[in-house]
């Protein structure tokens, strides 16, 4: 048990830096270090065929508790299965007691669930992000399915270093994947295409299929016809279930509401891709009075960090707002709020 103690406290540190980073590289999956093709005697020998999740799981059963236990296979510095415990695996420290190790986390906040062969049996894609150690954040994508009563790792597919996930659906017997990367002129730093990535399975393999939706660039435009519901004042810190504010993104302005108070503010886009310049000085505030005590001071810390924005992005399939407030950064995280059918 201590060993994994710095474990978990190194995979939410990577959980909170990736959050806030706005990183897109590419990488090829085959180039390894040393370092990074030690394996760890956690893992199964890649004989061994993937093996069932717990004895008491149901059949077709997709929920996030199952998938945090599965197996998993495809990660190609490690070549071999592993085994996630409640989402999260750790191999082998690199070096004898030290706590730079290679890591995989399941990011639970994103997957889809769906058809994607002739046969009609629903599926799950859900994405594992690879930290070998260093910089880098390689993300894959996998599919999983049911086997005569057990949960296969079927088919893994690298997408790439610090790939920012937009949006992940399956539609029409194919994968959908929408990522914020990095375009053919971009630092490192700051990724600025907006891609679609398309898969189909075949035999258990997955085959990428040419997309006919554009790249365009990461600009506030993108943020149309989605009302966004805050769910993190900065990360770490949740809103309250009484809270009740959103954004939405029109012609040039954030729009929404802060429990009963409409706001209006003007965004103005910058020349670095996911920039903005929140002018607080083109605000517009209704000034009811709510019913929640409460009401005035979450509307007063809302227009404070929302002044200080500086740059958006997505965190699997989540709106992120970075703010510098007080010398200090902080990111508020918004989930897409889900229409009505």
């Amino acid at each position: 048990m201590k060993r994994f103690i710095p474990v978990f406290i190194s995979i939410l540190t990577i959980y909170s830096t990736t959050l806030m980073a706005a990183e897109v590289t590419t990488r090829d999956p085959h180039a390894s270090s040393s370092q990074e093709n030690q394996q760890s005697p956690l893992t199964l020998s890649p004989q061994i065929p993937p093996l069932s999740v717990p004895v008491d799981s149901k059949a077709d059963d997709y929920s996030l508790l199952v998938l945090q236990q599965a197996y998993y296979h495809g990660i190609d510095d490690i070549g071999s299965t592993i085994h996630l415990q409640q989402g999260l695996w750790a191999g082998e420290p690199y070096q004898p007691g030290g706590n730079v190790m290679p890591q995989v986390m399941l990011l639970s906040d994103l997957k889809a669930t769906g058809v994607l062969n002739v046969n009609n049996d629903p599926m799950a894609v859900v994405l594992l992000n690879y930290s070998p150690g260093g910089s880098g954040q390689f993300l894959y994508l996998a599919v999983m399915a049911y086997r005569d009563g057990k949960l296969v790792n079927v088919a893994t597919q690298y997408v790439g270093d610090r790939v920012r996930v937009k949006g992940l659906v399956i539609k029409n017997h194919q994968i959908i994947l929408d990522v914020i990367q990095a375009g053919k002129n971009d630092p490192v730093c700051c990724p600025g295409d907006v891609a679609r990535h398309i898969w189909r399975l075949d035999h258990n393999k997955l085959v990428e299929i040419p997309s006919h939706q554009p790249i365009v660039r990461l600009t506030p435009a993108i943020l149309a016809n989605t009302e966004w519901q805050l769910e993190s004042w900065r990360y770490g810190d949740p809103v309250t279930s009484a809270s009740k504010i959103n954004l939405r993104y029109i012609n040039g302005h954030f729009v929404g509401m802060v429990d009963c108070n409409n706001y209006t503010v003007t965004v103005k886009s910058l020349l670095q891709p996911g920039a903005i310049d929140v002018l607080e000085q083109h605000a517009a505030i209704t000034e009811r009075k709510c019913d929640d005590p409460l009401a005035s001071h979450r509307q007063k810390r809302y227009f404070e960090q929302l002044a200080a924005v500086t740059q958006f992005t997505y965190f699997a399939g989540k709106l992120a707002l970075t703010y510098q407030l007080d010398h200090h950064a902080g990111v508020m995280i918004f989930s897409a709020k889900k229409t009505q059918s």
